[in-house]
């Protein structure tokens, strides 16, 4: 019988350890998210070692989206949706099982934490996709997407025009635009694809730079209610936008308050 998955990339590499490795937020991620597929009766499924050695051109951002149907076929996972989850989120114990939401429809999460950012990765990228017209008001972060057999001509299409595009990728990502990886990339191909995108799901499913929104405070007036808004009120939250020396710390700093929900 097939069931809900939780796609996790997590892939290190020995040769990069200062970008990818073996981090200890790593651990809490998956800890968290090993605990909520129990209790949802979903799959948990790690990536870890990646398809393609050379991070030059794949970096692991590229890999997550390119190889997720290849590698679950792989394994032989009978899979019904799938959530792609990056390894910076972690659920809170009590998230609803988001995939009773999504109409099985192609859903994600707009990103609007910095417009400017957007906008500039978007005018960047839109020569590769030339005369495509980009929807901006339907921009979504890839760090969460939830998807299904139906939308594997999605990745596999994009998959192929990877290889073909490679080195112009590689350019617009590390000389020209410098706005991200596979974020705007994959915006413009489910676009292009025509595939209805589901962004009604609540932001509370993904909270991303937690840092800039002061959701690490607490409501003052409540002496007794020391319980970050984060945590209060989010359902999933990623530590994006902070670097990677020093989300471990943090996510073991947060792992001492919420550890024990996950027993």
């Amino acid at each position: 019988m097939s069931k809900n998955v939780i796609w996790w990339p997590a892939l290190k590499n020995p040769n990069h350890s200062d970008k990818y490795g073996d981090f200890e937020y790593f651990e809490h991620s998956r800890k968290a998210w090993e605990y909520w597929c129990k209790k949802n009766d979903c799959l948990f499924i790690p990536f870890t070692e990646p398809v393609e050695n050379d991070f030059t051109k794949f970096r692991p951002q590229w890999q997550k989206c390119l190889f997720v149907f290849d590698e679950l076929e792989r394994m032989g996972i009978d899979y019904d949706q799938i959530a792609l989850v990056d390894s910076t989120a972690t659920p809170h114990w009590n998230c609803p099982n988001f995939f009773e939401l999504t109409d099985r429809k192609f859903t994600a999460f707009r990103d609007m934490d910095n417009m400017k950012w957007v906008y500039d990765s978007v005018e960047g990228y839109n020569e590769m996709f030339y005369p495509f017209i980009f929807d901006m008001s339907k921009y979504f972060n890839s760090g969460f997407m939830i998807f299904n057999e139906k939308h594997k001509h999605i990745f596999t299409s994009f998959k192929e025009f990877y290889y073909e595009n490679i080195d112009d990728f590689i350019h617009h990502q590390d000389v020209s635009v410098k706005k991200g990886n596979d974020q705007t990339p994959i915006n413009f191909w489910v676009q292009m694809s025509g595939t209805e995108i589901n962004l009604d799901l609540s932001i509370g499913f993904n909270l991303t730079h937690i840092h800039r929104k002061e959701m690490f405070t607490h409501n003052w007036q409540l002496n007794k209610d020391k319980i970050p808004f984060f945590i209060k009120y989010g359902n999933v939250w990623r530590l994006t936008g902070i670097p990677k020396n020093q989300r471990s710390e943090l996510s073991k700093q947060i792992w001492s308050l919420i550890g024990k929900n996950y027993e």
